[in-house]
């Protein structure tokens, strides 16, 4: 009898260490992933969070990261979260931007994880390829900021960040810019608005800057000429002055107009 138990024990090791056990993994549509649309800077590094939610409901994720996101540079590590059936975590990593010449309105980032096991008792490896929408700007600046006596005399005086002036009077912002980046700016692909905070008071105005500039290179002094209304109240009201491509804000300084009574 004894001799009996010891064969059906060898006989179940044998059997056990032979074949492992395996278990399919999760599918990748079973992610539902998320993050918001990433603006930044020329070379420029800024953090990401992505959203990743474990819609099955019967297995959990393992060492979930960030593997790639072409054309950015991962900087560091992705951090790697574990995350249970049916569960949603975050994922976060630190990019640094390419040239903002070279870089299409969506970019892929790839997920990486671990799920199932496979005939060698292994963790099975799985990606998941989701697109973001990335835009990459100049990295440009205003210099130079300030109210200035006139259109005719913006050279005359240093710029003042603080101006009086009376109703009815016109107001006058100059201003240039610089590339810090290292990609040249085409002429013509940013402009500057200048916007009175209280409308009551004034309205806005925007000018092109017309010059490309090179690393390091900068743009003319500009102004522009701003109306105060015949019947603005008195007091003050900020004025902004926004370096802009398109819709998306480059570089931002604010002025402070007072109205005497």
């Amino acid at each position: 009898m004894k001799k009996f138990l010891a064969l059906i024990v060898l006989v179940s090791v044998i059997f056990v260490s032979g074949c492992e056990s395996t278990t399919s993994p999760v599918d990748s549509e079973d992610l539902d992933v998320s993050t918001e649309p990433l603006v930044i800077k020329e070379f420029n590094e800024q953090d990401v969070s992505v959203s990743v939610f474990n819609n099955n409901s019967a297995q959990a994720i393992d060492t979930v990261s960030v593997s790639s996101f072409d054309p950015f540079t991962i900087v560091g590590s992705s951090s790697q979260v574990n995350i249970p059936a049916g569960k949603r975590a975050s994922v976060s990593f630190r990019v640094m931007a390419p040239s903002f010449g070279g870089v299409e309105n969506t970019s892929i980032l790839i997920l990486s994880y671990a799920s199932g096991i496979d005939e060698e008792g292994k963790p099975v490896i799985r990606t998941k390829a989701v697109p973001v929408q990335t835009v990459v700007l100049p990295d440009a600046k205003l210099q130079f900021v300030g109210f200035a006596e006139s259109i005719d005399k913006l050279r005359a005086a240093p710029p003042v960040s603080t101006w009086e002036t009376e109703k009815g009077e016109n107001v006058t912002v100059k201003f240039s810019a610089k590339n810090h980046g290292q990609t040249t700016i085409t002429g013509g692909s940013m402009y500057v608005l200048v916007d009175i905070e209280n409308k009551l008071i004034g309205d806005n105005a925007s000018i092109n800057i017309t010059e490309a500039m090179a690393k390091g290179g900068t743009s003319y002094t500009w102004g522009v000429k701003l109306p105060v209304l015949n019947d603005a109240p008195n007091g003050e009201t900020d004025v902004y002055v926004n370096l802009m491509q398109g819709d998306y804000l480059i570089d931002s300084q604010t002025l402070v107009l007072k109205v005497k009574l």
